[in-house]
């Protein structure tokens, strides 16, 4: 390989110093890393601009004009660091082969090894397929990165690869997400005297706690109540509040069904208003990328049994287009948006020798 693993581990601790947080999300920092990257190897690359300092980089080999696209996936930004580090997030670390970073495993460990692999199949002459390297902005938030990539895009794909992390496991689907926003109004009124006035914030308590004995009776869903706002003064009855509420739904559930039980649980408490933010179906996926994916993994003796993510990604959009889309990829996914995030960098590498051979394996089926 021309592109040695020590490059590999440069690439990846170099995206990882990119601070990409979302938002603002700054994706073009990444951008120029993987432009330098592959330019260097004579891979061609488009940039698309999604909006400002935000792109989408687009590169890829073509050696049969015929045949689709298989589409190696990842996107560039990273949720916000927090606090409770041991280590500085956009200053990564190598401990005993753990990189530590904000983003290493979510998913900057994935998209080095996506480009150091779309790298290696470049300077394989024998290959025969079409492999497209897509890095997208803005995954974390809106993914208005892959919902540009798709309503532009300028090839057939017959499947998507994406490098989230799954412990090298196989995922063929992900859960639902749905994101709702609930507002309630009460009336203020000096907080000596609270029996003048009615607080929204107890009534915000009183709702969340209904909706949530009544979502627990759907068997698969998760709920989570994330942000909570309410009350402008220590001695006044809020009038106001709000919460934000992240609820996860399995493939036997659909969206339209939720609403419809957080609505019936809303109609009991007047002035109360409820925001969707976020509105995704889950995925199942199957075919011939998944098939050589089990092949691959079973050779290498690794776990090939098909698994269902619980977070979501862009491949809830290529999924719903038809497009087989499976999940694979350096890091536990219990690693993601935590402090102390970390990628174990004999799993990236061992993902970049993965890929290439699932990406050949793909193209000998499908000839």
């Amino acid at each position: 390989m021309s592109y040695s693993d020590s490059q590999l581990e440069s690439l990846l601790f170099e995206l990882c110093s990119a601070n990409t947080t979302n938002p603002p999300g700054n994706e073009d920092l990444a951008v120029s890393i993987i432009e330098r990257t592959l330019t260097r190897k004579e891979v061609s690359v488009e940039i698309h601009r999604v909006a400002d300092n935000r792109s989408n980089l687009l590169a890829r080999i073509e050696r049969d004009p015929r045949i689709s696209y298989l589409v190696f996936s990842g996107h560039m930004d990273v949720v916000p660091a927090g606090s409770n580090w041991n280590t500085d997030p956009f200053k990564p670390e190598q401990i005993d082969g753990e990189l530590y970073a904000r983003g290493s495993a979510d998913m900057k460990g994935g998209l080095s090894a996506l480009i150091a692999a779309l790298v290696d199949l470049s300077e394989d002459r024998e290959f025969c397929g079409n492999v497209a390297l897509l890095a997208t902005c803005d995954e974390e938030v809106g993914c208005s990165g892959i919902q540009y990539f798709l309503e532009h895009k300028p090839f057939d794909i017959s499947a998507v690869l994406i490098g989230e992390p799954t412990s090298l496991g196989l995922a063929t689907g992900e859960k639902g997400a749905l994101w709702l926003k609930l507002k309630f109004k009460g009336k203020s009124a000096h907080g000596s005297q609270p029996q003048n006035g009615v607080n929204a914030v107890t009534r915000l308590f009183s709702a969340y706690n209904e909706l949530s004995q009544v979502l627990g009776k759907t068997e698969g869903l998760t709920e989570s109540l994330n942000i909570i706002r309410g009350g402008s003064k220590e001695n006044t009855v809020p009038d106001e509040a709000e919460c934000v509420i992240d609820i996860r739904f399995a493939e036997n559930t659909d969206s339209s069904e939720i609403i419809a039980l957080v609505d019936s649980v809303l109609s009991k408490y007047n002035q109360s208003e409820k925001i969707i933010l976020l509105n995704r179906e889950s995925f199942s996926s199957s075919g011939t990328l998944t098939e050589s994916v089990k092949e691959v993994l079973k050779k290498k003796a690794l776990k090939a049994e098909e698994l269902s993510m619980t977070y979501f990604t862009d491949g809830a959009f290529t999924a719903s287009q038809g497009i087989e889309t499976v999940i694979l990829g350096p890091g536990s996914p219990s690693m993601a948006h935590r402090s102390n995030e970390y990628v174990k960098l004999e799993e990236v590498h061992r993902a970049r020798r993965l890929y290439v051979e699932i990406a050949r394996n793909y193209f000998e089926r499908t000839r």
